[in-house]
Parts: C-alpha cells; sequence; structure tokens
C-alpha cells in the first residue's frame, strides 16, 4: 500500500498542466513524455527495492496490484483532465503507450509468467486500451444530433463495455460548458485526491462507482438549475453534455451490475 501511495502522488501530478498546455510542435518533440518524467523511473525503483527483495510468489502478487492499482490510478485521474484539447489528447495517447510498455517491465521484473493483460482478469488492461478508444471519440463534433441519440450511439460503442462508468462522466465534463463543475471542484477536492476515492489501495474499484455518479447527478442538477436562469447561456462548451450524462448513467450503472 506504501508503493501505492508513491504510485498516487506521482499520477496526480498530470494536473499541473502537463496535458493542457497547447504546446508547438517543436516544444512537443524537445520533452519528454510525462509517464518518463515521472514513472519510468518510480518502477524501476519499486522493481529493484521491493520487488527483487521479496520472496518469488509475493513479488508476483505485490507487482500484479501495482500493475492494476497504477492502471485504475492512471485512467481515473486522465478522466478528469479538464480542459483537453486536440494535443493534450494526442500527448496523453502517446504516453498511454508508454505507461503499458513500463507496466509490462514492471510485470516482468515481479517474476510471473502472466501478461499485463492478464492480471486481475484482463479487466485494468481492457480499461486502460478502451480509453484510447476514448480519446478519438468524436461524437460531439456534429452539433445536430440530440442528447439522446448521442448517448445511443456511445451504448452501442464495443469498447464502452470495458470502461467504469466513472471513466466515460468524468471524460464527457472535458467536453461541457464551465458552468458543468467538474466532480472533484464539486466536492472541493483536488484532482488527484478525488480520484484516490475511486480507487482504493488495494486496486479495487466497485465502492466508487456509486458514489461517482451521486457526484456527476449532482453536478448536473447545479448546472440545470444555473442553465434555468440563464447563466449557460453562451460561451464555450457543448451544452448537451450534462442531459447526456443523466441519460448514461442509469444504464451504464445496470451493465456494470450484471
Amino acid at each position: 500500500r506504501s508503493v501505492n501511495r508513491k504510485v498516487s502522488a506521482a499520477v496526480a501530478k498530470m494536473h499541473r498542466g502537463t496535458y493542457l498546455q497547447e504546446a508547438t510542435g517543436q516544444q512537443q518533440q524537445a520533452s519528454s513524455s510525462f509517464v518518463q518524467i515521472y514513472l519510468t523511473d518510480l518502477y524501476d525503483e519499486i522493481a529493484t527495492k521491493y520487488l527483487s527483495q521479496l520472496p518469488g510468489e509475493y513479488a508476483v502478487t505485490v507487482a500484479s496490484t501495482v500493475a492494476t492499482y497504477s492502471i485504475y490510478c492512471f485512467v481515473s485521474n486522465a478522466a478528469l483532465l479538464r480542459p483537453l484539447g486536440e494535443t493534450g489528447r494526442l500527448k496523453l495517447t502517446q504516453d498511454l503507450a508508454d505507461f503499458e510498455m513500463a507496466l509490462e517491465q514492471l510485470v516482468f521484473k515481479g517474476g510471473t509468467s502472466l501478461s499485463l493483460s492478464q492480471i486481475a482478469g484482463g479487466k485494468p488492461y481492457a480499461e486502460l486500451r478502451a480509453v484510447r478508444q476514448l480519446l478519438y471519440w468524436n461524437g460531439l463534433e456534429d452539433r445536430d444530433p440530440s442528447p439522446a441519440e448521442v448517448a445511443k450511439g456511445l451504448l452501442r460503442a464495443a469498447w464502452v463495455k470495458d470502461l467504469r462508468p466513472s471513466t466515460l462522466f468524468h471524460f464527457l465534463f472535458s467536453f461541457a460548458p464551465s458552468l458543468l463543475t467538474s466532480p472533484h471542484h464539486f466536492k472541493r477536492m483536488e484532482a488527484g485526491e478525488y480520484a484516490d476515492t475511486l480507487v482504493k489501495l488495494d486496486g479495487s474499484v466497485d465502492d466508487g462507482e456509486a458514489s461517482a455518479w451521486m457526484t456527476t447527478m449532482a453536478c448536473c442538477d447545479a448546472y440545470q438549475q444555473r442553465a434555468s436562469t440563464g447563466a449557460a447561456a453562451g460561451g464555450r462548451g457543448d451544452r448537451r453534455v450534462g442531459t447526456i450524462l443523466m441519460i448514461l448513467g442509469p444504464e451504464l450503472l445496470r451493465r456494470r451490475r450484471q
């Protein structure tokens, strides 16, 4: 758990502006990725300082737990990034590849014969791959479809089943008007701190989903009240997002319970 606290603290640094700056092409080439700066060395340290000192079977368990926690922690934090422009999405997509490679190395050094895609029944890895699809999703580019039509389109996407509902909810906030308050701001928490409520240090995630939906509903309710006074008129962001969230939520939670 102390190891996963270190991972959490490192991952939360993505909210310091790493993906928010629309850097020029030259700046992008010159800069290392977030994963290379903050996580690669940390995972090397975990392997040499902790895993190498542990008995074989226990090292496998620890490496698997750290990998599971790392994926869910990274995804939960990434979903809270806002705003997330085209440059930010591209950087994040590239970082996901570096992140996967770093975790594959960690799992290998833990001594397991399993690959990253097999750990914890494959669910963490499936979500990691689904996030790449999510970053390419462009369902709001066309302004004509109704919120219900956008929601139906999302629910039909094959990769959505591999995402926790909270991941999809929180990512959609990045398209919304600023008056639709982000969940962590609504709870008056730092983004990393809020992400920690979604993922336990042992890598379990189910407990956080119901509370994430309750917070999402509260954010949408507050937005609707502001919109009814005309406060949401004009400004950037897609005003359909709040309604889309309210349509998606019950169906995604129902699917997860099945």
